[in-house]
């Protein structure tokens, strides 16, 4: 659905400023300075931009890097497979369990260091696999997606009352504390899977999350969605068990559209709800930051701001207009601009600052590396979603390097 534009030029400039910034800089950049040799990506860097160690590489890193050359490779730039193969590597070599499974971390050179696994890192690694086959035409990941998919239901499936799978454990089956975000991830990378291996139960997993979404996540007395649950999928009575995040508000409004045509039906009420919920108590109306941290009846528990709430706001916004045809300009605008001047512009060449405290300052010591999946897919959305923002006689181009 083509959204109404009242004004064309100074949106159009907004998107292609940061399209521009992520494919003539951000990814250059990564592509080398965020590469270690043959030993896969670079954890984080230092403020001045320089590859700072902290001795280990997370598995959730390297599988967002891998998905994120992976799909810019997709979108003409030219060094992406490479790349994109090089963590791939590593990650093969040294990320798999001795007792099945992705661990959380490996060694800066190899090896182990925590060898747990999490559902967040397993979804993560499926996100990566997915777009590494789109990519690069190869389906010699498929065995490896059909054992974390078995380690995943082995080691981490919850069965309710009723014998029926009840979600998932983060790491294990004595946790005490059920999270909704690795759901969250797990449901994104299932959708980028289901697109290129519609089979192995894919869809079943799909409507497995979507109806813990509606059955347990969302609250529909607020509109809000928790983060922490008790045993039992209830919201745990701690003030904890209160606290929500308006940037996994408008992350889950992304992927409930996304999922409609994969599940039959739709999800838009609960999709709105989520999204009115953080449009209203999650943005901060004088800055446009969103904050970090909220309770469900919408005061502000963290007044910082984290740069990928930012991006996860653009992301609801386009996929809103793409639905509903009415796109919120002036927000979609203002977002962008803070992305840019806030987060962007003040950092080297090619990356960003990461945390704002409550003033607008930064209140970071590091460049995490993990940040690049948010900003990119936020790009990758403004591509992908050209028609609600351009005007018809605009054709986009493929970034090619010379």
């Amino acid at each position: 659905m083509t959204a109404v534009l009242e004004r064309q030029t100074e949106l159009e400039g907004l998107c292609h400023a940061l399209q521009d910034w992520m494919f003539l800089k951000a990814l250059p950049f990564w592509a080398t300075t965020g590469r270690d040799g043959e030993q896969g990506f670079v954890e984080c860097l230092d403020l001045a931009g320089r590859p700072h160690s902290v001795g280990f590489k997370r598995t959730r890193v390297h599988a967002r890097q891998i998905y994120v050359f992976s799909h810019a490779h997709t979108l003409g730039y030219g060094r992406g497979l490479e790349a994109a193969r090089g963590g791939l590597d590593f990650l093969l070599a040294h990320g798999w369990a001795p007792h099945g499974g992705w661990v959380v971390s490996m060694g800066e050179t190899g090896g182990i260091v925590n060898e747990e696994i999490d559902l967040y890192d397993q979804a993560f690694v499926l996100l990566a696999f997915a777009w590494w086959m789109r990519a690069s035409g190869s389906r010699d990941v498929l065995p490896w997606i059909d054992r974390t998919l078995e380690i995943i239901d082995e080691r981490l499936l919850r069965v309710g009352p009723d014998g029926q799978a009840d979600g998932w454990n983060s790491r294990g089956p004595h946790d005490k504390v059920l999270l909704q975000n690795p759901h969250m991830h797990l449901l994104e990378a299932l959708l980028a899977l289901y697109a290129m291996v519609p089979g192995i139960g894919i869809r079943r997993r799909i409507a497995q999350i979507i109806r813990l979404f509606e059955t347990r996540f969302f609250d529909p007395v607020s509109g809000s969605l928790g983060e922490y649950y008790d045993e039992g999928w209830g919201r745990i009575t701690s003030e904890q068990g209160h606290l929500v995040e308006p940037g996994h508000h408008f992350e889950w409004y992304w992927l409930l559209r996304r999922a409609e045509p994969v599940i039959g039906r739709y999800l838009r009420e609960p999709a709105e709800r989520l999204y009115s919920f953080a449009r209203q108590y999650g943005v901060d109306q004088k800055t446009g930051y969103i904050h970090d941290v909220l309770t469900s009846n919408g005061s502000i528990h963290n007044d910082h701001h984290r740069s990928w709430p930012q991006t996860e706001y653009i992301k609801a916004m386009l996929g809103r207009a793409d639905a509903t045809g009415q796109l919120e300009q002036d927000e979609l605008e203002r977002a962008l601009r803070v992305l840019q001047h806030d987060y962007l512009d003040p950092a080297p060449e090619g990356c960003w600052i990461d945390h704002l405290d409550a003033s607008g300052k930064a209140c970071v010591s590091a460049i995490p590396a993990s940040t690049l999946y948010h900003l990119f897919l936020a790009t990758a959305e403004l591509m992908r979603l050209q028609h609600v923002w351009r005007t018809p006689d605009l054709r986009g181009e493929a970034y090619h390097e010379h």
